[in-house]
């Protein structure tokens, strides 16, 4: 007689049960992902939404009007005409230099 000495485990419910409240836990697990992965898309969603309104109204209210521009314009062309006038009296300064150091010329025959 050859009988089997293997320890049993006890079980208190039957394997068909088993199965069964397995398969319950696996579909209430994918269920609260796609619960999830729709909340997720929907944030993103509602975040992007929010980023393009806040640009778009920061565009729209920095933008500047007509004579904004235009005085803006006038302050660059008087910049311009400032720097080219500073040039010509720098240019015509070193034209009034008789050395390049800018000393005075004193006659070396004299000494």
């Amino acid at each position: 007689m050859d009988i089997d000495r293997t320890p049993t485990i006890p079980s208190l419910i039957d394997s068909s049960t088993r199965y069964y409240l397995q398969q319950v836990l696996h579909k209430c697990g994918q269920h609260r992902a796609s619960i999830y992965q729709w909340a997720l898309n929907i944030g993103v969603f509602v975040v992007f939404v929010v980023v393009v309104t806040l640009v778009l109204y920061f565009c729209y209210k920095t933008k500047k009007t007509p004579e904004e521009i235009q005085q803006k314009e006038l302050e660059d062309q008087a910049y311009v005409l400032s720097k080219i006038r500073q040039y010509k009296q720098e240019r015509q300064h070193s034209a009034s230099r008789t050395t390049m150091t800018g000393l005075p010329v004193t006659d070396s025959r004299a000494l």
